[in-house]
C-alpha cells in the first residue's frame, strides 16, 4: 500500500477477489504486488498474491471492521473528517460513512480505488502514501495507518503528512505486526509478516514510539493487540483461534502494535 511502483496488469491475469459483497467488482487488480528491493522493483506473482483471504470481506473482518469504529470512539473522535490511508477496497470507508463519519481515503492501486468507489461515496485519492497529501492542513479530526506503515519506502514522509494534515488534538492511528510478538518465534517463516512479500519494515514498540515522536506527534496509547477476528487469513492452521472472537490487547507480547498519537 503507498509508495512502490507497481506495473500494470494486463487484464487476462487479473485474478477473481471472492468477497461478500454482490456490488463488488467480480475481478480486481491491487497494485500492491512490487517490492522495492536496493532500488529495483522485484515482482510478486499477482494470483497467489491475492488468492488470499486477507482480501475477502468475510464475517470476521466486518466484527472487526465494527472494532475500529469503537478504537476511534474510546479516543475521542465522535465525528468528522477521517483519512484512511492505504484504503484498498474501502472496507473501512464504508464502515466510517455508515457510522456517520466523512471518510476519505488514499490508495496507490487505481484498480483498488474503482472498486472501493462502488461501495462508497467518500473521496478517494489515487497516489502514493509518500508523496505530500493532497488535503489541507489540519483537514482531519483523524487519520489511520492500518497494516500499512510496514509496506512504505519512506515512512516518515508519510507520518509527516499525517502530522501536517491533522487538526490540532487530531488522533493518528497505527496498527503494523510487532517485532514482539509471541507467535513470531512459535511460527518462524509461517509468521505473518514473512507472508507477505511486500512487507518492509518490522516495528517494536520502541521504533514505532520513536517514528511518531520524529514526526512531531505525541503517543497517548501504545500497546499490543492479537486480533482474533482476522487470526489465520495467512495461515490457515490458525483459523480455530477464530472462535475467541474479540480483538485481545495486552502489554506486550500482541502479535500486532497498536499506536493512537494526538498532534498538539
Amino acid at each position: 500500500m503507498g509508495g512502490r511502483s507497481a506495473p500494470q496488469v494486463p487484464r487476462a491475469s487479473i485474478p477473481r477477489v471472492a468477497q461478500a459483497d454482490p456490488s463488488r467488482h467480480s475481478e480486481i487488480a491491487f497494485a500492491k504486488h512490487a517490492k522495492r528491493t536496493a532500488g529495483a522493483v522485484r515482482s510478486v506473482d499477482i494470483d497467489d498474491y491475492f488468492d488470499r483471504e486477507y482480501f475477502q470481506l468475510h464475517p470476521g473482518k466486518l466484527k472487526y471492521l465494527d472494532y475500529l469504529i469503537r478504537l476511534l470512539r474510546a479516543h475521542g473522535v465522535d465525528s468528522g473528517r477521517v483519512l484512511d490511508v492505504g484504503s484498498g477496497f474501502g472496507f473501512f470507508l464504508r464502515a466510517l460513512e455508515r457510522a456517520g463519519y466523512e471518510p476519505h481515503g488514499i490508495e496507490l492501486s487505481p484498480q483498488a480505488v474503482a472498486a472501493a468507489r462502488l461501495r462508497t461515496t467518500a473521496p478517494i485519492a489515487t497516489g502514493a502514501a509518500e508523496d505530500p497529501f493532497p488535503f489541507p492542513d489540519a483537514h482531519f479530526a483523524a487519520i489511520t495507518l492500518l497494516d500499512v506503515i510496514e509496506h512504505l519506502d519512506r515512512y516518515p514522509d508519510t507520518l509527516a503528512s499525517c502530522r501536517r494534515t491533522l487538526a490540532p488534538g487530531g488522533k493518528l492511528i497505527v496498527i503494523t505486526l510487532n517485532a514482539g510478538s509471541l507467535a513470531r518465534p512459535i511460527l518462524g517463516r509461517s509468521w505473518s509478516f514473512h507472508l507477505d512479500p511486500t512487507h518492509i519494515h518490522m516495528f517494536s514498540a520502541t521504533r514505532l514510539r520513536q517514528a511518531l515522536a520524529s514526526a512531531g506527534m505525541v503517543p497517548e496509547t501504545l500497546t499490543t493487540i492479537s486480533n482474533f477476528y482476522n487470526v489465520g487469513e495467512g495461515n490457515p492452521i490458525l483459523k480455530p483461534l477464530r472462535r475467541i472472537g474479540k480483538v485481545v490487547t495486552t502489554p506486550w507480547l500482541g502479535d500486532s502494535l497498536l499506536a493512537v498519537a494526538r498532534r498538539d
